[in-house]
């Protein structure tokens, strides 16, 4: 099995993070989230707006493990968060599929 190992250098996060706010705010914000969660993409796809609106904190139920997952929103997302949903309702999901299949 291939593991794959995190970025480490600051350096290259900050720049992979100027590039993809300016190629597209969703891509942006996917990459903040999963820095910021730890969380596989398959368990990001799935949350919505009200998963995360106003929390300081999110438990899921991991898609791989089936086991519950709980884990702080640092005050930074919480920011980023916040101007993401801004125009987002409760029910939609945080990541509108690209392909258009829903996060399930």
């Amino acid at each position: 099995m291939k593991y794959v190992q995190p970025i480490r250098d600051m350096d290259l996060i900050e720049k992979l993070k100027v590039i993809l706010k300016k190629q597209n705010y969703r891509n942006y914000f996917l990459f903040i989230f999963g820095i910021n969660s730890g969380l596989r993409i398959s368990d990001i796809l799935r949350l919505k707006v009200s998963d995360v609106k106003n929390k300081t904190h999110v438990t899921i139920i991991e898609k791989k493990t089936g086991k519950e997952k709980r884990f702080k929103l640092n005050t930074s997302l919480q920011a980023e968060i916040k101007e993401y949903i801004s125009n987002m309702s409760n029910d939609e999901y945080l990541f509108t599929p690209v392909n258009g299949k829903s996060g399930n």
